[in-house]
């Protein structure tokens, strides 16, 4: 009896075929509910074994912000000409808390989802996708509270303040291109967890979220760190519209648009790219 010719590694094909970029894109939309769901009960888990529950997503950068005014408002007094520091501070700590607290979560979407990703055939853009929407719509209240500090403060509500609405849409997609980078990373090496933290609290200083750079600042090549700064941008698109005394700069508009699409289009090629290997530890 004859043998079947041998075949080659090349001739051999998956079973299961990856989809293009476009059948992804169109089968992670059609999974929209099961991603609002996933976002649902990460919201219902967080701080459910605390007394106060959710409340902690507003009361967290409240008492950051505070805790900041006493210590470098009162205390250190580096305001340096800002007339309304209490109101720079709390939009600062806020914007910047929201990407922080977002992308930090995001980075573990995968490796704390192993059984679900094990069990369900679904993009797997679809949970670091749920994890900022989770935490976009955690911040809804925070966004009121904020304002709401910011009129106690002696600032007035003008036609300008609608801006914030699209200066916090275009973050929100910005944070989901970090998150589905750093998801991917956090696959590949687990201490990208531990290690977000310090990036993040180094970041914190070095974004203008407690000072004016130009304030404290003339070297030019430091403040051009801060202008191409992806988190003074969004902190700087944030104040802009609310505080009388700031303006919106084009500069840091085209900075957050770019870095935006930058690590959206970047952030979904390079987390796609590891899609067969999320669940398998």
């Amino acid at each position: 009896m004859s043998r079947p010719p041998a075949s080659s590694g090349d001739d051999l094909k998956p079973v299961v075929m990856r989809p293009g970029f476009g059948a992804y894109l169109r089968e992670t939309w059609q999974r929209r509910d099961f991603a609002m769901a996933i976002a649902g009960g990460e919201l219902r888990g967080q701080h459910m074994d605390s007394v106060l529950g959710n409340l902690w997503h507003v009361l967290n950068p409240l008492l950051l912000a505070g805790v900041y005014y006493l210590v470098f408002g009162v205390l250190l007094d580096i305001s340096r000409g800002v007339e309304n520091f209490p109101a720079f501070i709390v939009i600062g700590v806020f914007v910047f808390h929201y990407s922080q607290k977002t992308i930090i979560t995001g980075s573990g979407a995968g490796v704390s989802n192993e059984g679900l990703i094990r069990s369900i055939r679904f993009p797997r853009a679809i949970l670091p996708l749920a994890t900022v929407v989770g935490h976009s719509i955690a911040f809804l209240p925070a966004i009121v509270v904020m304002l709401a500090i910011v009129m106690a403060t002696g600032e007035v509500p003008g036609p300008e303040w609608v801006l914030l609405a699209p200066a916090l849409l275009l973050q929100s997609v910005f944070n989901l291109g970090a998150a589905l980078i750093v998801a991917r990373l956090t696959d590949l090496f687990r201490d990208i967890e531990n290690v977000l933290p310090y990036v993040f609290r180094l970041a914190f200083y070095g974004s203008g979220v407690l000072y004016f750079p130009s304030r404290f600042v003339s070297d030019p090549a430091v403040l051009a760190f801060f202008d191409f700064n992806p988190f003074f941008a969004f902190v700087s698109l944030a104040r802009g519209p609310l505080l009388a005394e700031m303006a919106i700069e084009p500069l840091h508009v085209a900075v957050a648009v770019g870095w935006t699409l930058a690590l959206l289009v970047g952030g979904f090629i390079f987390f796609r790219a590891g899609e067969d290997r999320y669940g398998r530890g």
